[in-house]
């Protein structure tokens, strides 16, 4: 991609408006093919520039483009329907344009977040350039990682404590709005960066690092990750399952039905904290409450096998099986065929409700 032309002269010489021209043309015939294609896939935003963006310049104007053939309105609606591929292959065709794909993208959070996409995974007509797509990551996630104080630092002798995910009231509720969720997202599409080595040298630390910032920013889905890579070992990460339930039980505090469910696991296995039943029941009942589905299939075994101080029954684990079959849990549909003599009366005609 050719770096931005920031050439301000406002005369256009005919050559100039010739070969803009011929662009506008090629635009305009590429908007059929695209209109159908757009609708077909799952575009979070498409590029778009402001109404006045293409307005004649004039001695009192800042703006530094005069459009040739076009008025500014339809010349907005024509861009609207081009991707970005499109606005950098017009980039190089005339000075008053080079900047487009930039300016596109500074128009809000969401184009920004598209167009580091779209660069990240060579998608939307543009080929893969992680190292330019990390920037504009950079850009929205607007903050930057202390190494030397983050717990993720195998010097920083603190460690221990400080990975334990505290549940403030400093952190305890995320932005919603949508500048917010594209920061966060950001800083974990930035720690897979690190994690990967995608644009950058991986580094391990770093990419944790990024993770804990987007926690802290609210994004529970960071702690959840960071726990699996602790659960797992993956990425290069010593596996360490003390840690990863102290992630687990962090962001499961705060509602993370996934990592209410883990958690659970935890104790029922005894993985990183002490066996404790009572506790797992526990966990595994909210997070089946939140639709959850193998939770259900938990609760339902507890009862059956009378662990995590509930009383044996057997009409209680047919109700729980089922609703986790309804969800599709194939488990849990051999549990009720099992139980059948009690699911037929607990659950009558159970086997045609859900088509088995």
């Amino acid at each position: 991609m050719m770096q931005a032309n920031n050439n301000n002269d406002v005369n256009v010489n005919d050559n100039d408006n010739d070969t803009l021209a011929d662009a506008h043309h090629s635009a305009i015939e590429h908007i059929e093919n695209q209109i159908q294609s757009h609708e077909n896939k799952n575009i979070i935003t498409q590029p778009s520039l402001p109404s006045l963006y293409f307005v004649k310049a004039d001695e009192n104007s800042d703006s530094t483009f005069q459009c040739p053939t076009l008025c500014s309105e339809l010349e907005t609606n024509i861009y609207s329907y081009l991707t970005w591929g499109d606005y950098a292959r017009m980039a190089p065709t005339h000075s008053r344009v080079a900047n487009i794909m930039h300016d596109a993208a500074h128009q809000s959070s969401e184009h920004k977040w598209s167009l580091a996409q779209s660069l990240l995974h060579g998608e939307n007509g543009l080929e893969e350039n992680p190292a330019l797509a990390r920037n504009y990551l950079m850009e929205l996630a607007n903050v930057t990682v202390d190494l030397e104080k983050s717990p993720f630092n195998p010097n920083y002798e603190e460690m221990p404590e400080h990975v334990v995910v505290e549940n403030d009231d400093e952190h305890e509720v995320a932005d919603t709005d949508s500048s917010s969720s594209h920061a966060t997202a950001a800083m974990r599409q930035l720690a897979l960066c690190y994690l990967e080595g995608k644009g950058v040298e991986t580094h391990t630390t770093t990419g944790l690092a990024w993770l804990q910032q987007a926690y802290r920013h609210g994004d529970l889905d960071a702690a959840y990750e960071t726990a699996t890579i602790y659960e797992h070992g993956t990425h290069g990460v010593t596996v360490d399952i003390y840690i990863a339930a102290r992630w687990f039980l962090g962001a499961a505090e705060k509602g993370h039905v996934e990592s209410m469910a883990e958690y659970a696991m935890c104790l029922e296995l005894g993985c990183g904290v002490d066996v404790n039943d009572n506790e797992a029941l526990d966990w595994y009942t909210k997070a089946a409450e939140k639709g959850h589905v193998t939770s259900n299939f938990s609760v339902a075994e507890m009862f059956e096998s009378a662990r995590g101080g509930v009383p044996q029954s057997d009409t209680e684990a047919v109700l729980w099986y089922f609703k986790a079959a309804k969800m599709g849990d194939e488990d849990s549909v051999k549990a009720l065929r099992r139980l059948n003599d009690i699911a037929r009366i607990v659950v009558p005609g159970w086997a045609n409700t859900l088509g088995v």
